[in-house]
């Protein structure tokens, strides 16, 4: 969800919840482009699917009212912010918005991620092996992950935008909202997945 394309679990969760291919939706992160011919039918969809829910979530008026909240310094990264915040709550919830446990559903994407053999590029190929080794997707129930998360981001823009201080802040101070706006959002998120991979 939102323009920073960072909410990983996020999107393999809703690839499972719809039945669709979770590598397909995780590369959605990392392919450009319109002609996706050169990929499986499957992953075709799952890329689909992923651009389609960013869609919905960056034009959804709960997201437009969250963004609202931050200050001018901070409304830049308001979707990398929103992001990462949001995997944070769907781990520490994973039981609201899924039957199946948070580890077999991740064992499964790993499993998938670890025998592709796609060439997407060297981005997606760095993401690939941090993933398989250190399995770090859970990282993100403990706050002190999400932290962390944002200090790495604001490292690979290499001191054009400081934002991780500031987004500490926010998410401290505005914890509720933003946690009131994901429950908001999170199931209507699902019934749209379920639909629109049903329309196809």
């Amino acid at each position: 969800m939102g323009t920073a394309n960072l909410n990983y679990l996020a999107h393999i969760q809703l690839a499972h919840h719809s039945g669709t291919s979770k590598l397909g939706n995780f590369l959605g992160d990392f392919v450009k482009g319109y002609d996706l011919s050169r990929f499986p039918v499957s992953i075709q969809q799952g890329i689909e699917l992923h651009r389609a829910i960013d869609s919905y979530t960056d034009n959804h008026p709960i997201t437009a009212d969250l963004r609202r909240l931050f200050p001018p310094e901070l409304r830049r990264m308001a979707g990398v912010i929103i992001d990462v915040y949001f995997d944070h709550l769907l781990c520490r919830q994973w039981h609201c918005y899924n039957t199946n446990v948070q580890s077999e559903v991740l064992d499964g994407f790993y499993a998938e991620l670890a025998a592709t053999q796609l060439s997407v590029g060297p981005r997606f190929d760095r993401v690939k092996q941090g993933l398989i080794e250190y399995r770090w997707l859970t990282d993100y129930a403990e706050i002190e992950g999400v932290i962390r998360a944002y200090q790495h981001i604001e490292q690979r823009l290499k001191g054009k935008i400081r934002f991780a201080d500031g987004a500490a802040t926010l998410i401290t101070h505005r914890h509720k909202e933003m946690h009131h706006a994901f429950e908001q959002l999170y199931p209507q998120l699902q019934q749209f997945v379920v639909k629109k991979t049903t329309n196809c």
